[in-house]
């Protein structure tokens, strides 16, 4: 509860209107993540002034806040070697123009929504480290590197990064081999079949096959080859009908057939996506900044969670968002009707 309070109190200017008053606005907004509602809803009293506030603060307040309380709950979690993951999270937007905000979402039923790159652990469990916006004019390569670059100055021992099939970029390999630093990430990309992969998967003889695959980019107006190591992995899984699968992975790691066991872990992460949809805060307004911090209050509400059931009893999420909902509320003033 003491995080979410810190949170809210470095991101914005509310110390001024008074500890009942800020109780009672946590209250509210824990409410509000728990029901999946709108602030403005559960709170109308104090959402436009809430807005107000974040809309006179600045993206990198929300982003040093959560990083702080990263960086303090990391010891109480006790986490030290770490598997994480990079994916891409939706939250579907409905109004008429998101401009340069807003993405093409990947939901049929939505044509846009605000998008961020999500940095998490996926093993020992899901636990959110930082969350940025992806807007329309961004470059998702360099929104991974600010990412990994943060990731460095936090206190955990990074055995693996795993990525999706997007995310089988040159450039980011290139980043990732440790182009022009002298040490690389060790990572494992899900490859999509492309024409490459299909001739290795040809040439592989048996279940698995080894080879390295080799391109080029060019940026800032200078071209870069790049080579990384594919392991095949042929007809070792069936699809619902019976159908064998090949698997198709980039690695600088020695692997082999445990390259799937271990990537499956990657999937943890849409399972703590699926954790944050059920703390969800909507809001009427189309602020990327009011957006950006309901996102991360979303966040910060897991990493709270699994401190709780790390040091105290463990609580299913639901139930834990109702307990400190009703903790912020008994400490202030009467609940607004």
């Amino acid at each position: 509860m003491g995080i979410i309070k810190q949170f809210i109190q470095k991101s914005l200017s509310l110390f001024r209107f008074g500890k009942g008053w800020l109780d009672n606005l946590l209250g509210s907004l824990t409410e509000a993540a728990r029901t999946i509602s709108y602030v403005e809803t559960v709170n109308p009293q104090q959402s436009d002034t809430l807005h107000r506030e974040i809309k006179y603060s600045e993206e990198i307040c929300f982003k040093r806040a959560f990083e702080e309380n990263v960086r303090k709950s990391i010891p109480l979690l006790k986490l030290y070697s770490v598997k994480v993951a990079i994916d891409v999270t939706e939250d579907l937007f409905w109004g008429k123009m998101g401009l340069e905000n807003t993405r093409a979402s990947a939901h049929e039923h939505q044509l846009e929504s605000w998008q961020y790159v999500n940095l998490s652990i996926v093993e020992p469990y899901f636990i959110p480290l930082m969350s940025i916006p992806y807007k329309m004019i961004d470059s998702l390569d360099d929104c991974v590197i600010e990412l990994l670059e943060y990731l460095r100055t936090l206190p955990l021992k990074v055995d693996l990064v795993l990525f999706d099939r997007g995310f089988y970029h040159w450039y980011l390999i290139d980043y990732l081999n440790g182009h022009n630093r002298g040490w690389a990430w060790p990572y494992v990309i899900f490859v999509p079949k492309n024409d490459a992969m299909k001739n290795f998967i040809e040439q592989t003889q048996g279940n698995i096959g080894k080879f390295i695959h080799q391109d080029k980019y060019t940026r800032d107006q200078t071209s870069w080859i790049v080579k990384t190591k594919i392991i095949i992995l042929k007809g070792i899984s069936q699809n619902k009908n019976g159908e064998p699968i090949d698997w198709c992975f980039a690695t600088n790691q020695n692997l082999d057939f445990q390259i799937l066991k271990i990537y499956r872990k990657r999937w943890n992460i849409e399972t703590g996506f699926r954790i944050h949809d059920e703390a969800r805060i909507k809001s009427k307004s189309a602020n990327p900044l009011i957006r950006l911090f309901y996102h991360l209050l979303g966040m910060l509400f897991i990493l709270v969670w699994r401190i709780n059931n790390q040091t105290q009893k463990y609580e299913v999420f639901k139930r834990f968002l109702r307990i400190i909902e009703r903790e912020f509320y008994q400490i202030t003033y009467i609940k607004p009707t």
